[in-house]
């Protein structure tokens, strides 16, 4: 008798209809990109009305590609979105920051998308203070551990080398400064801009619990995430080692941010790893 057992003709038949989903799905969140970066490119907008223009697309993406309720956006299997009184207490601290920025930019006389980049903020508060309510804290640190790492090495070996190969002095308690500030700001806004969309949208869509090719996908989903920003990428630098390096930086990045919000399901520990990794990089930058 043969070791191996062959494929049903009912079996073959469902993970024909598996496959076939898993590329329907693939092509979809490739189309919302595509569309995206295609609108940022030809309206020629501003890094901050760039961002905005994803709130109502990841709305419809979640309403009507993927059919499933916002409240999934942060967090895969809440039955409601619901904040206790520590919920509404974490919400308002983490809106202090974008509405003190924000009520600065207004009095400045700032561009509306700038303001509104703030409002929108602080309404990220909310969210955050949402997914962070609907998961023990020790898990989402440990959700958060690889990634952070991963990226804020990266950013502190090839930033840290400039410094030292140019000569450039770093304060280092200004940088710490810098990152407490920026955390305080990327926090919340991870739960309304790009997080929310790459990861609890698009990823979420791409790979569904219990699917296999896990690992392709969330490289799928994050080399796309890389080609998303190269409308609002620094001009100056020749346009296909601009495009392998925002593919490969953004891959590596983003291939543990999914991998952390497939494991919880919940969007706190990506949310912080993300906010975490852009901090360092601004605390980093002065003086390159």
């Amino acid at each position: 008798m043969s070791s191996s057992t062959p494929i049903q003709p009912e079996a073959a038949s469902v993970l024909t209809v598996v496959t076939t989903s898993q590329r329907r799905r693939l092509v979809e969140v490739t189309g919302f990109v595509a569309v995206w970066a295609v609108l940022g490119h030809l309206l020629r907008v501003d890094s901050e009305t760039y961002l905005l223009m994803g709130v109502p697309l990841t709305v419809a993406f979640q309403l009507l590609i993927r059919r499933r309720p916002l409240r999934e956006l942060w967090v895969r299997d809440a039955p409601a979105f619901t904040l206790d009184r520590r919920g509404l207490a974490l919400a308002g601290a983490f809106m202090v920051t974008p509405l003190h920025l924000g009520l600065q930019a207004l009095l400045q006389g700032a561009r509306w998308a700038l303001v509104c980049w703030w409002l929108v903020a602080a309404a990220g508060a909310v969210y955050a203070a949402f997914a962070l309510r609907s998961i023990p804290f020790k898990l989402m640190l440990r959700s958060a551990v690889v990634p952070s790492a991963v990226g804020t090495g990266v950013l502190g070996l090839g930033l840290g080398g400039l410094h030292i190969i140019t000569g450039s002095p770093l304060d280092g308690l200004a940088a710490a400064g810098t990152i407490l500030k920026y955390l305080a700001i990327y926090l919340p806004v991870t739960f309304v801009l790009e997080e929310v969309t790459f990861r609890g949208a698009l990823d979420a869509h791409a790979h569904e619990p219990g699917e296999p090719r896990g690992r392709q996908s969330a490289l799928f989903i994050s080399a796309l995430w890389g080609l998303w920003h190269f409308p609002v990428s620094p001009s100056g630098f020749p346009i296909p080692l601009l495009i392998l390096f925002v593919i490969v930086w953004h891959s590596l990045i983003g291939f543990f941010l999914s991998m952390a919000w497939r494991r919880t399901g919940n969007l706190a520990g990506a949310g912080l790893a993300h906010a975490a990794i852009d901090a360092v990089r601004n605390a980093l930058m002065p003086g390159l």
